[in-house]
């Protein structure tokens, strides 16, 4: 979550600083907010956001990339919703508009937490002129493992954007190294599947994470925003299925899986939602434990979960976090039991819309060598 505040300030005008992540802080127990741009604020993030800023503001290409997406609505438009879908998967939707492709998404202000603000900003810069994907034209999409991807690459940039697909639904990959703390990496891609083929960095000051590699479907920390169903409105959603499996490939140390959810308006960014489905051992969300909430359960998702709820960059975050060393590698979930889980437990849901879903990993340390996010789709009725 860290990360991802920085980049929403940037776009939404909160802040220039950080990125992406939202909720990575430093030494367990005090994991700040972000992932670079929501988990780890404080000035660390705003560092990071600052030049995301640069990169935003002077990704001209990044605008167009944007253009190119939204024009591709027409595909999304004239696709019919299809029912059948792969396993979990609520099958293809109608990917209207992209018209919310305005402005690029802004990564929040860093916020206290490591996490807050990853690069954001930046990756809006370098490949923000990536050509935009045709809209959706109500695809079938695949259950986990069963779909057509699309858009292969490799890139050691620090901040790469490129447009992928998978089963015709346009996402936008960011390599994101936007931690004071990064040194290099090297991310392939192949639709919504990515690989951290090699990364080196260290946990920065204020308890950034040095990198957050994500894939997105919605108004995110760049410009560009693919025709994939969000941004939407809270109360025209009947249901928001997403599925993720990745692989540790040997990789013990300090990164998170994570998936980063961004709420807000079609104005500006509200709040942070993130799903841990691996905790690292030396690294904590955003935020403090919420005692009356530990080892919980949330309707219609598998696995026990401890909630973790604070702010960054004053804006609300909650962590859904899988118990230390209990890490889940494949999940299928509706965004909107989340929401309705916090709703129940009298936690402060703020904005009226969703405007992304991302998922990827806070990297802390390296080096971290073939770390593999293998599937993800985000699927909304």
């Amino acid at each position: 979550m860290r990360r991802l505040l920085a980049r929403h300030a940037l776009l939404f005008g909160l802040c220039a600083s950080g990125l992406l992540a939202a909720a990575c802080a430093s030494s367990k127990g005090a994991r700040e907010d972000g992932d670079g741009s929501t988990n780890s604020g404080g000035s660390g993030n705003d560092a990071a956001a600052a030049t995301g800023g640069t990169d935003t503001s002077s990704g001209g290409s990044g605008a167009t990339g944007g253009t190119d997406t939204s024009s591709g609505g027409s595909g999304a438009t004239g696709g019919a919703d299809t029912s059948s879908g792969g396993s979990g998967a609520t099958g293809g939707t109608d990917t209207s508009s992209g018209g919310s492709a305005t402005g690029g998404d802004t990564g929040a202000p860093g916020g206290t937490g490591a996490s807050a603000g990853q690069g954001a900003g930046a990756s809006a810069g370098s490949g923000a002129g990536t050509a935009g994907l045709p809209g959706a034209a109500g695809a079938t999409s695949g259950g986990l493992g069963n779909a057509m991807q699309s858009g292969m690459g490799s890139s050691s940039e620090r901040y790469a954007t490129e447009m992928v697909s998978r089963d015709n639904v346009p996402y936008i990959l960011i390599t994101n190294g936007w931690g004071p703390g990064f040194q290099s990496h090297t991310v392939s891609w192949d639709g919504t599947a990515f690989t951290v083929e090699a990364m080196e960095g260290m946990r920065g000051s204020s308890g950034q994470p040095a990198s957050y590699p994500s894939v997105f479907c919605g108004h995110y920390s760049v410009q560009q925003v693919p025709d994939c169903g969000l941004p939407r409105a809270l109360d025209q959603i009947k249901s928001l299925k997403t599925g993720w499996r990745w692989s540790a490939n040997g990789n013990t140390g300090p990164y998170n899986a994570a998936y980063d959810i961004w709420l807000g308006t079609d104005t500006g960014f509200g709040m942070y939602l993130m799903v841990w489905l691996r905790d690292p051992p030396t690294e904590q969300p955003a935020g403090s434990p919420d005692p009356a909430n530990q080892g919980i359960t949330v309707a219609n998702t598998p696995g026990v979960w401890n909630i973790w709820s604070g702010t960054v960059n004053n804006r609300p975050i909650i962590n859904w976090v899988r118990a230390e060393g209990s890490d889940t590698s494949e999940i299928e979930f509706d965004v909107m039991d989340f929401i309705r889980d916090a709703q129940t437990r009298g936690l402060t849901i703020t904005g009226t819309q969703v405007n992304a879903v991302a998922v990827g990993f806070e990297i802390w340390q390296g080096p971290v060598t073939n770390l593999k996010s293998e599937d993800f789709y985000v699927d909304v009725e």
